[in-house]
């Protein structure tokens, strides 16, 4: 703990300048991190799952070991999101705002952290613009103000890379532990952290000698077996089913698009653009003038370090791997990519703008131009930004409707049904369930009453002979009540019709 304070005292003494930056970065990144986030945060159907999940692990102990289920596959993530969550949800008295501002906070430490990264591998004024901008990013931003697991990527993505990079720069085996560690997180935030094993992998064989490979693997495996334990211990006891599933989704091809390109130039190019589209720019003119800006500044950067007659250092080299690994990892990937499947990749266009602009501030000639397009890219990004509209307060609106679901049930016994386009209903069940009015599902017992839930309030709503099994199970009902809620949501109640009345009381097995 002293040597601690004495080396926090010796940076503060010494680098007070740069202290000072990296303080206004980080206080600029939480600002637009937890500004209006209550206002803001999404609560659906995921959100609303994985939140019962937790209410449930803290009220009534019922701990797991498995995580949500994938977008695709049809098998289980890892749990870890769940336990990161268990703290901010019940500091918060259970509101859906406290795991929204733990993602927040791992979107602050991602700031800090990449600041820390580039200047060791490139130096503190690349990483100062690197962090700045990061901070900014709208899509950045966006993706660190709602609880959703895959929003924690990025930050346990770059903490596995710099581990590496880290561990063989400072000859400090301990990070190839921690290294491992963030890798077996990531791969639970979202599957398409496996392809940070290869990027490890790789940086590791390119950056140390052969003798030493086979120590720097074994402790990246302990890590990555650390990080990964519960998801592994479930594996084990239930003879691996989701890592076999993962296995056969791989071998077929998953819901595949067909061959992106099979020309690696133009597949890396691709995936670069997606990924700058992703964190800063909707438009594909503006991606694409960055990208090609940053990737010829990088490319200056490698031409000065080659003539300086020194071999790239351990930091450049784990970006060049990052980079190529990882956008043609990413692009061997033939189902349809949404933007946070990019997150193991967000921090790498800042990494080459910051220094593309980095060594144009250097220039005596050209710095006034360089700082002055770094701060008009942050004037953009901050222009950008979500949250200078009016939010959609989902958390209060899925509220309201739950306590309108309780007066109109009479506070009696019910089952539930939500009728929407890509949403189910965990969000309503969450907030009925912990205002102690948790639905009976079919399989459980049919009650007297169903109330059902339109969220789509310009379109028709008839649940009579309505398809969803919620509803069909019931049996033949009718119309007993109706009510609206802000915005046009509308929620009806039902009763039996005299030839279901029998199934009162009785379960009713799904698919029967």
């Amino acid at each position: 703990m002293e040597k601690a304070k004495k080396i926090v005292t010796t940076i503060l003494k010494n680098h007070r300048t740069e202290t000072a930056v990296l303080l206004a970065i980080l206080l600029l990144a939480a600002f637009l991190r937890l500004y209006k986030i209550r206002e803001f945060v999404v609560f659906l159907g995921d959100e609303g799952r994985d939140a019962l999940v937790v209410k449930r692990m803290i009220v009534d102990h019922k701990f797991t070991l498995l995580g949500p289920t994938a977008s695709v596959g049809g098998f289980y993530l890892g749990p870890i999101y769940y336990y990161f969550m268990i703290p901010f949800l019940g500091l918060s008295n259970f509101d859906p705002v406290g795991p929204a501002v733990m993602v927040a906070l791992f979107g602050i430490a991602t700031v800090g952290l990449l600041y820390w990264a580039v200047r060791e591998w490139i130096g503190p004024s690349f990483a100062a613009i690197a962090a700045l901008l990061y901070a900014t990013a709208p899509g950045v931003v966006a993706a660190s103000r709602s609880s959703w697991n895959p929003n924690i990527m990025p930050f346990f993505a770059l903490l596995s890379v710099f581990g590496i990079a880290h561990a063989i720069e400072k000859k400090k085996p301990i990070w190839f532990v921690i290294a491992g560690i963030a890798y077996g997180i990531a791969i639970q935030s979202h599957y398409l952290g496996l392809i940070l094993g290869p990027i490890l992998a790789v940086t590791t064989l390119v950056s140390i000698k052969a003798k030493f490979w086979l120590k720097a693997a074994a402790l990246q495996i302990l890590g990555f077996l650390i990080g990964g334990s519960m998801f592994f211990a479930f594996e084990v006891r239930h003879n691996f089913p989701n890592i076999k599933t993962i296995i056969e989704f791989i071998g077929r091809g998953g819901n595949t698009t067909g061959p992106r390109s099979w020309n690696l130039i133009s597949l890396f190019l691709d995936m670069l653009k997606r990924t700058y589209e992703s964190v800063l720019s909707p438009t594909d003119d503006f991606a694409r003038i960055l990208m090609y800006t940053s990737a010829i500044g990088f490319i200056a950067l490698l031409v000065i370090k080659k003539r300086s007659g020194k071999p790239l250092s351990v930091g450049i080299k784990t970006i060049l791997v990052w980079l190529i690994v990882g956008e043609l990892g990413i692009g061997a990937y033939k189902g349809q990519l949404y933007p946070h499947y990019f997150g193991f990749l967000f921090p790498l266009p800042f990494i080459l703008i910051g220094t593309t602009l980095g060594l144009i501030i250097k220039k005596r000639m050209t710095k006034i131009l360089g700082i002055g397009v770094s701060f008009a890219l942050v004037a953009l990004n901050l222009t950008n930004q979500d949250f200078w509209r009016q939010g959609s307060n989902l958390i209060d609106q899925t509220k309201n409707i739950a306590v309108k679901i309780i007066e109109v049930s009479e506070q009696k016994p019910f089952n539930f049904a939500l009728i929407a386009d890509g949403n189910s209903d965990h969000a309503y069940r969450y907030f009925l369930e912990s205002m102690g009015h948790r639905p009976n599902t079919l399989e459980e017992e049919v009650t007297e009453q169903l109330i059902v839930v339109c969220e789509h309030p310009d379109k028709p709503c008839e649940p009579r002979g309505h398809p969803l099994w919620e509803i069909a199970g019931f049996g033949r009902a009718e119309i007993a009540a109706r009510a609206t809620v802000y915005p046009g949501i509308r929620i009806l109640k039902l009763t039996h019709h005299a030839d279901s009345q029998n199934l009162i009381g009785k379960p009713v097995p799904k698919g029967k």
